[in-house]
């Protein structure tokens, strides 16, 4: 038999992944799977089980939201060998599986972690942590994390709109220093964007040329420093238009993008609070994890 390791956040959304985990584990039985399961007990939990006991299976499969999937990559990323990821998504937003195409309903996508189609995925990594579809900082980055776990259950998307009205009376402006695969910026920011993914924060497509999961190129959208609060509607606007104005946004493909700032900048990761730094060095590791979809 073929072994398995079933990584399971019973916490994430609305904790409907653990009445299902009977059926899951059935499923990979009577597909000749031998199923070691773990339950996350703690952040970082999931990351330190898919580092010190992947390799040992031919399959990962993690059950839970962007987060979750976010600590097994980390966690598998360290390995030489590493096994075939599958991801059964239950989180508020799920981002990730409705960019690449996994089925949201949970039977179905617990099958296809196991018997769909296998895909090579880029990963990005920002200093020393790796991340799935997006890394980014500034207005509204912060939601995701800040947003009690509680309220997203029961508002959904609109929670992450609700919470994004309170910070627009506090804008805050970074002087940013970038260097990237076509050349140098220097110039004020207030939200940057470094993805692999067509949804973020429950958007769909939210970059106008569509984002290739596997070209090993990063979309990257830095919005400007507006120059009157009128601009604000503007900018928002446009980000829902998918309409990038060069006098309010830097749109543009990289492998790599390097950002500097006189002081730390707060950086999200698959909608995960990672760090604060003066410098952000982030790369796409070119179809470096084979994931089933």
């Amino acid at each position: 038999m073929k072994k398995l390791l079933l990584l399971a956040n019973i916490h994430s959304g609305k904790g409907i992944i653990e009445e299902q985990l009977a059926s899951i584990i059935n499923y990979y039985n009577v597909s000749e799977y031998e199923v070691t399961v773990y339950i996350s007990q703690y952040s970082g939990h999931i990351e330190k089980i898919a580092r010190e006991r992947g390799s040992n299976f031919d399959v990962l499969v993690c059950c839970g939201g962007d987060g979750t999937l976010n600590e097994t990559v980390n966690g598998i990323m360290s390995l030489e060998k590493k096994p075939a990821l599958g991801y059964v998504p239950c989180g508020s937003t799920n981002d990730f599986a409705s960019s690449i195409g996994i089925p949201l309903n949970i039977e179905d996508s617990y099958k296809k972690a196991i018997d769909g189609k296998i895909f090579d995925l880029d990963i990005g990594r920002i200093n020393d942590k790796h991340f799935v579809y997006v890394a980014g900082f500034g207005l509204f980055t912060n939601i995701s994390y800040e947003t009690p776990q509680n309220i997203k259950n029961v508002l959904g998307y609109q929670a992450y709109l609700l919470e994004g009205l309170k910070q627009l009376t506090n804008i805050k402006s970074y002087r940013l220093s970038i260097e990237y695969d076509g050349g140098t910026i220097n110039d004020d920011m207030i939200i940057g964007l470094i993805s692999n993914s067509n949804s973020i924060a429950g958007m769909k497509t939210i970059f106008k040329n569509y984002a290739d999961l596997n070209d090993g190129l990063f979309e990257v959208l830095l919005v400007k420093t507006p120059k009157n609060v009128n601009l604000v509607k503007s900018i928002i606007t446009s980000i829902l238009e998918k309409d990038f104005d060069p006098e309010l946004f830097y749109s543009f493909k990289t492998s790599h993008i390097s950002i500097k700032c006189s002081e730390e900048i707060s950086w999200t990761i698959d909608g995960e609070y990672c760090g604060s730094y003066d410098k952000a060095d982030i790369s796409v590791m070119n179809k470096a994890v084979e994931i089933r979809h």
